[in-house]
């Protein structure tokens, strides 16, 4: 039996590790256990230059008997294979490899089949039949439309950049590879402004600059840095070399849970020496054998995002993308989380979606004009409440 479609996805995370409902060859498609997040799930992230790009996506455990893309190059379509590549809890990961275009546009969907039960899942999600009624994910390698908001490493030595100004006529991105200069203007596509620089090159630095009159840092960002300006680093997000292959998450109801804040984990009576104040990521991996003996077997991150300051619970977030500047860079945070898995350690985040910083706060008039929060405040006894009824906040 098919779950509702509106199943929270709470509800799939909290049953990461137990058994998937209904999945089987049972002739029926569970819809709630497809993804594929266009943004985050090719390979490359940002596929350029009309190049071949890896498609991926998960469904339930054993529930397809088989999978495969549509795929339309130019005036030609063709169907490709996906191949089962593994799997994550109660997942079955799936992979297939679009060819190479022969056009600056390229679009895709998935067929995915379970017995004689038939389904694809496109730009609009999932449908009942094997077409979709919308004209599939699409690849611009012109416009770059495709690519995440942020900042996205291409090919080691270009970026592409792209930020949410729907009210703004022109924004330059500015940065340690053009001098901060202005010889970067971004291309205004819908409501976002793309640009790609080359060269350009990870960790350096940058800003947007709307209207040649207001400067800010990238809202997307992967780190920041408030030492120097709260500008913006390029990141490239597969530069750590992962060693948990084997991590299993353990069942929910066999968790040990240590609630851990990074800044006061280490250092004070610390048999292990001091630590700086606060602490940082490389401290809580250098200790993670005094988790193992208290004998827990998960850890709850205080928030972890950039806030204001050196010294916080976490719950005044700047951004939901960046990890706390002061804690370390993403790859340290990257590596903590890598070595408690290593050690039988899950790791689970608390993270703030519903406010933001009462100071500091970035977002506010963010490139001149009031975008992220509503025109006439809304106030939350944590600050002014983001306009969520806009689809891009």
């Amino acid at each position: 039996m098919r779950l509702p479609k509106t199943l929270l996805s709470a509800l799939v995370l909290a049953t990461a590790t137990l058994p998937a409902i209904a999945a089987g060859p049972d002739g029926d498609v569970e819809w709630n256990g497809i993804s594929h997040v266009a943004w985050q799930d090719r390979r490359p992230v940002c596929p350029v230059n009309r190049e071949t790009f890896q498609v991926r996506f998960q469904s339930y455990r054993d529930d397809l008997t088989g999978a495969r893309i549509y795929v339309r190059n130019g005036g030609v379509s063709s169907f490709v294979t996906a191949a089962r590549t593994g799997t994550r809890g109660p997942y079955d990961l799936w992979m297939a490899q679009a060819p190479a275009a022969t056009a600056d546009t390229l679009r895709y969907w998935i067929e995915l089949t379970d017995g004689a039960d038939t389904d694809c899942f496109s730009a609009n999600g999932m449908n009942d039949a094997s077409v979709p009624a919308d004209s599939g994910f699409v690849v611009d390698f012109a416009k770059l439309s495709h690519a995440p908001v942020g900042a996205t490493l291409v090919n080691g030595s270009a970026t592409v950049f792209k930020v949410w100004a729907p009210t703004r006529t022109s924004v330059h991105v500015r940065g340690d590879f053009n001098g901060w200069g202005t010889g970067n203007p971004m291309t205004k596509v819908g409501e976002h402004f793309i640009a790609r620089v080359a060269p350009s090159y990870d960790r350096q630095y940058y800003k947007y600059f709307f209207n040649n009159s207001v400067w800010n840092t990238d809202a997307r960002a992967r780190s920041l840095d408030p030492s120097n300006n709260l500008n913006a680093r390029i990141e490239n997000p597969f530069r750590y070399a992962w060693g948990d292959s084997a991590w299993t998450t353990p069942p929910l109801e066999d968790l040990v849970i240590y609630q851990l804040h990074v800044g006061t984990f280490a250092g004070r009576n610390d048999p292990l020496g001091s630590a700086p104040a606060p602490a940082r990521y490389v401290d809580v991996t250098a200790r993670v054998s005094q988790l193992v003996d208290l004998g827990v077997n998960a850890v709850m991150l205080n928030p972890v995002t950039e806030f204001p300051g050196d010294f916080s619970a976490g719950y005044n977030p700047q951004t939901l993308w960046a990890p706390e500047w002061k804690y370390g860079t993403p790859d340290e945070l990257r590596q903590m989380v890598d070595v408690l898995h290593r050690n039988g350690i899950a790791v689970l985040l608390d993270i703030v979606w519903n406010h933001l910083t009462t100071n500091d706060n970035f977002l506010w008039n963010y490139d001149g004009s009031q975008t992220y929060f509503d025109s006439v405040a809304v106030e939350t006894p944590w600050g002014a409440q983001a306009d969520f009824d806009e689809p891009a906040v």
